[in-house]
């Protein structure tokens, strides 16, 4: 496409924004609020799924080894759980060190177990934190069938709690995304239909001096893509500035909690960029979707 083209597409969208400007102020209004709430409902799950990774690695599965394995079987074992795909990481937990943390724990009590020391009942372990506890049951067969290991200890509901935790979320993010598309689409669509409606006497000339349905569509296309572009643009800003000062406001308050979110708080630098794409191509897209639809339709005027 020709630079005067472009140009001329471009007049002709701004033109049409500024005549029909109270209907295009409605359509970028609820444009920008449905982006809003989907930029909101994305940052609220990356941070969720940090939040959730964090209790993941705190959710640790114990694996006991036999009282007969040693030297060349604990490095059997050692190898492999270490092959295993979804074991993030393997500590290896002596016996000694079993007992040495345990009266450690006790704090001055701990001198009690000193009788302990010359007969150590405890089993040699290694604590082993898994990728994704969706996955654990399968891991936890894969373990158990390693010569060496007599016994496993894992948390099960807190798995079960987590990953439901993690699926509830995704179908959660889902479907906001899904509906608020369909509202903002019916917006559009209905903003350039009425922005059709309103010029059909000088579509009805152009079409009579030869105009092309190309032609006479194009303006309308450009139209839908400024709206949705200037929309995605002030979605972005205005959850930026939302975003930037709940993050000020949870690391200067003093709340129970605000330790452990701090350390698991997704930083909006890291997401910008992309939730930025993500604006213009849901902005254009439904701008660009909502004129074809209703244009196509009112050529027939």
């Amino acid at each position: 496409m020709r630079a005067s083209s472009l140009s001329y597409l471009l007049r002709e969208g701004m033109r049409s924004i500024f005549k029909n400007r109270m209907i295009s102020l409605a359509a970028i209004g609820v444009l920008v609020a449905c982006l809003l709430l989907v930029g909101a409902s994305h940052l609220l799950t990356q941070n969720v799924n940090s939040l959730v990774g964090y209790l993941e690695s705190q959710n640790e599965v114990m694996v006991f080894l036999d009282d007969a394995a040693k030297g060349e079987d604990l490095t059997y074992v050692d190898t492999k759980l270490r092959a295993l795909d979804n074991i993030a990481s393997v500590t290896f937990i002596s016996r000694e060190e079993g007992l040495k943390t345990w009266m450690e724990q006790l704090g001055d009590d701990g001198t009690l177990l000193e009788w302990l020391v010359e007969d150590n009942p405890l089993q040699n372990s290694y604590r082993v934190v898994l990728r994704d506890l969706s996955r654990m049951e399968e891991t936890l067969s894969q373990i158990r069938n390693i010569a060496g290991v007599e016994t496993i200890s894992a948390s099960r509901e807190m798995a079960q709690a987590v990953t439901s935790l993690k699926d509830g979320i995704a179908r959660a993010g889902f479907a906001v995304v899904v509906i608020l598309a369909g509202v903002s689409l019916v917006i559009v669509a209905n903003t350039i239909r009425l922005t059709v409606y309103s010029r059909r006497k000088e579509i009805g000339i152009m079409k009579y001096v030869g105009a092309t349905d190309t032609f006479i569509r194009l303006p309308f296309i450009a139209e839908g893509i400024l709206l949705g572009v200037i929309s995605a643009t002030i979605a972005f800003l205005l959850l930026w500035a939302g975003y930037t000062g709940f993050v000020r406001w949870v690391q200067e308050g003093s709340f129970a909690w605000a330790g452990i979110l701090q350390s698991h708080i997704v930083p909006f630098s890291s997401v910008a960029s992309r939730l930025y794409l993500y604006f213009l191509a849901g902005g254009v897209g439904i701008g660009t979707l909502g004129s074809m639809i209703f244009t196509g339709k009112y050529l027939k005027v």
